[in-house]
């Protein structure tokens, strides 16, 4: 088995692209790396290893291209700047992409056997599912985390990035449990899509569901319970679950102060947008937004 510490990301993600910043931290049973690249072009994948493998997109949006895992396709999710992929021990995943020619990634790549002292915390320990291109706050802002410690030599960040990781590993279990589940009875897929396009242009003033059921032209009973067995979600959750994501957008990407984020996205206040979003990610908006400009 190759050890954490020889694992290299330019094999991984080739590309004829400049690296102008390749930092990298290394730790018991895991290792993180930045890497930021200009002129990128068509980006070639070739993830096959004995760990588990996670990227988070920094910066530029991975747009168009092909995804294999173990030989299959399985069609292509762009990845913009936040999202996340994971990808388990003994999965193989290949293909290419394309999209902004200034890109940064995070790659964390953690032993197989870090995961052995929580197998019986976590009876479904072997159970891991790859995950390409989705979004989820918590774990975006805890691998972000992980990044922060670069900058830390010392011994206490070994036992800070190995909390860092529990967490990760905990959210994703959390995650497998509707995650790749078939939900019968649901909305047809044009007709969620048409739905969730709604919300989205709404996202500063949450549409009703009445309203959302409307669109749908079904009742507003059975668009409730149809929209639930498709996303695992009630509508409003999913609404409350896509203001924090454009919110988290918003913090990254621009200058905005939180007040005016709060108002773009929903919120009565800064102090609204501040509790919700220490209540999911454990961090305040500024706190966030220091990981990513920091």
């Amino acid at each position: 088995m190759e050890p954490v510490a020889a694992i290299r990301p330019e094999r991984i993600k080739q590309s004829q692209g400049q690296i102008i910043l390749h930092r990298q931290g290394l730790w018991n049973d895991a290792r993180a790396d930045v890497v930021r690249r200009i002129d990128l072009g068509r980006q070639n994948i070739e993830v096959a290893t004995d760990h588990h493998m996670i990227f988070l997109n920094i910066r530029g949006s991975a747009k168009f291209g092909e995804n294999y895992i173990d030989g299959r396709n399985v069609g292509f999710t762009p990845r913009p700047d936040g999202s996340l992929v994971y990808i388990p021990p003994g999965c193989h995943w290949s293909g290419w992409d394309e999209g902004d020619a200034d890109a940064g990634y995070l790659m964390i790549t953690v032993a197989k056997a870090f995961l052995t002292n929580f197998s019986e915390r976590l009876p479904a320990v072997g159970n891991w599912r790859p995950k390409l291109g989705f979004r989820d706050l918590p774990i975006q802002s805890v691998a972000r985390q992980i990044a922060w410690e670069l900058s830390h030599d010392d011994p206490v960040s070994d036992l800070i990035v190995e909390g860092y990781l529990a967490a990760i590993f905990g959210l994703l279990q959390r995650h497998s449990r509707t995650s790749g589940k078939a939900f019968r009875g649901g909305l047809a897929p044009t007709l969620l899509k048409r739905v969730i396009e709604q919300i989205d242009a709404h996202i500063d003033q949450p549409p009703s569901v009445r309203a959302l059921a409307e669109e749908a032209g079904i009742s507003r009973e059975h668009f409730s319970r149809a929209f639930k067995q498709s996303q695992g979600l009630t509508p409003y959750a999913f609404y409350n679950q896509r203001r924090l994501e454009r919110a988290s957008d918003l913090l990254r990407l621009t200058t905005m102060t939180v007040t005016d984020v709060a108002i773009a996205c929903g919120y009565a206040s800064g102090s609204h947008l501040s509790t919700r979003f220490r209540r999911e990610t454990g961090l305040s908006p500024a706190q966030y937004r220091a990981l990513w400009t920091g």
